[in-house]
């Protein structure tokens, strides 16, 4: 889920140290199928993680060397959605695609409550056919955090270079880089009282010159753009059970450069709350979205409650059900359109197989609703429609497998009808770290 955002610089530096604030991380442009069910591990417990399983030890530096083979997928449509000459339906071109990385995390704690991370994890991406598509990307950067009695703070650089979708309107995989700055801060001002502050900053960047001029090829590159959001608020926690936040999120957009500007911002109000025991789990977050485009731009205004919810029942150790939606704000790569609100209503079932490993099924239909920058532009309004099973495989402590089939399908009122299916395993070795990240 995206939402544009811009805090000036100097917030950003003012709030340079700050914690796992309740109002959450940058949101999307593109949200997986299947993936609103996935669960944050807080950096509190990430680092407690970490340093129990980290291999090495060079004075207080402990280091985790971190191996994987991921996203070794089939994918029927390598330029999925694309109708340009060559593509579109009838004309699928399929490939094999896989990943490979390893490198280093390092943490140093800098007293009892401390920490200095760092991670330093290139991935090399392979394509059977197309080798203009092989590229070398990783993750790169580094944290400071602190976990005190009343008050916890965060720190992060981040640089992310990264193969995947980045928009439902063409689900075409892609290379972009993500380069982020961000703080938080949280204090406990009371037993079960906290209030919070957040910063953030983000240029994202579609990392497509080496794909050439293609017709294939949607103007990816039109999604480039700097973002930055400002949150504070006040949350209330009973038991490790109950959670209830309530904040505002100051939000901004720039296109630099950009053939489109579609430069906005706004100002909302956000509502969170979760509750969780041992046969029921809730969440959501909602947010009012009242953005304006900034001038000379055409974006078109967006006043909209836009969020997550999501219900889990558990009859059963064993068994799993869940139901969750969304409504995201995309922007488009068409020019008739400033961007579309994608609603999401899904369902999933879950098993578990014993000692961390589990086999789930999920089902999700949608829409895609668009604004248009004219009147003359014709009224768009796309059905989307996913499926797909997987199986998770935990091997021993820290080793997992995962496999899946996933196929997702869009009857676009401009493109007409297209179907993707993906067959998708990954592998992943972090028996010699702690599975932190700051990414």
């Amino acid at each position: 889920m995206r939402f544009a955002t811009r805090a000036p610089l100097w917030i950003l530096t003012a709030l340079a140290l700050l914690s796992t604030a309740p109002a959450g991380a940058q949101l999307s442009q593109y949200t997986a199928p299947g993936s609103l069910l996935a669960r944050n591990t807080s950096k509190k417990e990430q680092m407690d993680n970490a340093l129990e399983n980290a291999r090495w030890r060079v004075g207080p530096l402990r280091l985790a060397p971190w191996f994987t083979i991921r996203d070794a997928a089939y994918v029927s449509d390598v330029f999925a959605g694309a109708l340009g000459a060559g593509g579109g339906a009838g004309s699928e071109e399929p490939d094999f695609t896989v990943t490979a990385g390893a490198g280093l995390q390092g943490y140093l704690p800098l007293g009892r409550k401390t920490y200095f991370t760092i991670d330093a994890l290139p991935q090399y991406v392979y394509w059977q056919k197309q080798d203009e598509r092989r590229r070398l990307n990783g993750y790169y950067g580094a944290g400071l955090l602190g976990f005190f009695n009343r008050l916890n703070v965060q720190a992060i650089a981040r640089r992310a270079e990264e193969q995947g979708v980045v928009t439902p309107e063409f689900e075409q995989r892609i290379h972009t880089r993500q380069d982020l700055l961000e703080g938080l801060i949280e204090i406990r001002v009371a037993r079960s009282l906290y209030v919070f502050a957040s910063a953030s900053g983000i240029k994202v960047e579609a990392l497509v010159k080496d794909l050439g001029d293609d017709p294939r090829l949607p103007p990816f590159a039109e999604l480039d753009r700097e973002e930055r959001i400002l949150r504070t608020g006040i949350e209330y926690r009973f038991r490790e059970r109950l959670r209830l936040a309530a904040g505002v999120e100051r939000s901004e957009t720039k296109f630099p450069g950009s053939v489109r500007n579609r430069s906005n911002s706004g100002t909302s109000p956000v509502l969170e709350a979760s509750y969780g025991n041992e046969r029921v789990q809730l969440s959501g977050r909602l947010a009012r979205r009242s953005l304006e485009p900034e001038k000379g731009s055409e974006f078109v205004p967006f006043d909209e409650t836009s969020g997550q919810l999501r219900a889990t029942w558990i009859p059963r150790w064993r068994l799993s059900y869940s139901l969750y939606g969304s409504r995201d704000l995309s922007y488009s790569l068409d020019p008739g359109y400033s961007h579309f609100t994608a609603d999401r209503l899904g369902a999933s079932i879950g098993a578990r197989l014993g000692n961390g490993s589990m086999v789930d099924l999920f089902f999700e239909t949608g829409v895609h609703d668009y604004a248009r920058t004219a009147p003359t532009v014709a009224l768009r309004q796309d059905d989307f429609s996913a499926y797909g099973t997987a199986l998770h495989l935990q091997l021993r402590d820290r080793v997992r497998f995962n496999v899946g089939v996933q196929r997702t399908e869009l009857d676009s009122a401009v493109f007409g009808n297209h179907g993707l299916t993906t067959v998708q395993s990954s592998f992943e070795l972090s028996a010699f770290g702690g599975a932190f990240t700051v990414r």
